[in-house]
């Protein structure tokens, strides 16, 4: 599913969000319960159908001989319901989300399939722990999801205890802009967010200028952008919302992340092209850059 597939229109024809259905993988690792916690806050506020969903990949029984086998699954299976059902209890959510656990040789292609046979609109994910000498990769089975999914991808990292923040709660939301049409296309999801989150709206566009200085010519060129920015309103959201406008200058990641750090945003929001399934590359180096080291979640919106 591309962002059109996220579209609906209003009665006046103009494109809306709908989010109907949100897939929420979980590993039961540290950021299980703050990736359901965020799920649970986005589709409370849009009225979605939530599914909760564990993969027990069978390769995990590959060393079990054949007699123990049927066992073993039926100890994962239990084990993996009982994890799934103290979860669900500690987020509260008791009935408001639909759970499952499947069996797969992999885990990416059963969580495609689920997707495209529940008509999933966003695929949301938790990442690695990112404490002080751990990689900043998302994971394994999160980054060939990153890769190759065809659908927006909400990305959330551990929690951070320290930041006092409440886990999942969105009231501040970043939205990075290039102007390109896969960017403008999320613009209509951010603005969303604002309104139905009733949460404050801050859009962003980076120039990639390698002077670290301000000079004359910065303030010309910040005004200019300030408003194009105003222009690309969505039309449904104009005079509905009231966002404040950023430019910088210097790396767009590190640009993003610095202004979300000064804001304490709670969401990144921001379109990228697919990638072709399956090529091994990435679909953009500032989103994956964004996915592993943001502190708040990341959504990016396929195009």
């Amino acid at each position: 599913m591309s962002i059109a597939g996220l579209m609906a229109k209003d009665e006046m024809g103009q494109p809306n969000v709908r989010l109907q259905r949100i897939l929420v993988a979980t590993d039961f690792s540290s950021g299980a319960r703050e990736a359901l916690d965020c799920a649970l806050n986005i589709g409370r506020a849009f009225h979605t159908k939530i599914f909760l969903v564990h993969v027990i990949p069978t390769a995990a029984f590959r060393y079990v001989s054949p007699d123990s086998s049927e066992e073993a699954a039926r100890q994962a299976r239990a084990f993996a319901i009982q994890e799934m059902k103290k979860l669900v209890q500690e987020a509260g959510c008791e009935g408001e989300v639909r759970e499952e656990v499947l069996f797969s040789g992999v885990v990416w292609p059963v969580l495609q399939e689920f997707a495209k046979v529940n008509e999933i609109d966003l695929i949301v994910l938790g990442t690695h722990d990112r404490s002080p000498g751990k990689s900043r990769l998302l994971g394994p089975v999160t980054e060939e999801i990153f890769r190759v999914a065809d659908r927006p991808i909400l990305t959330v990292a551990p929690p951070n205890r320290e930041s006092g923040k409440q886990t999942g709660k969105i009231q501040r939301i970043l939205y990075a802009t290039n102007f390109k049409p896969h960017a403008e296309r999320a613009a209509v999801c951010a603005y969303a967010m604002e309104r139905e989150l009733q949460a404050r709206l801050t859009v962003l566009h980076v120039v990639e200028d390698p002077a670290t200085a301000p000079h004359a010519g910065h303030k010309m060129v910040e005004e200019f952008l300030v408003q194009r920015m105003k222009k690309s309103i969505p039309a449904v959201c104009a005079g509905k919302c009231e966002p404040t406008f950023h430019v910088r200058f210097g790396d767009p990641a590190q640009e993003i992340l610095r202004l979300a750090s000064e804001e304490q945003s709670d969401l990144i929001v921001l379109g990228m092209r697919s990638g072709k399934s399956g090529n091994g590359l990435l679909p953009s180096a500032v989103a994956y850059e964004l996915a592993c080291q943001s502190p708040c979640p990341v959504l990016t919106i396929r195009h």
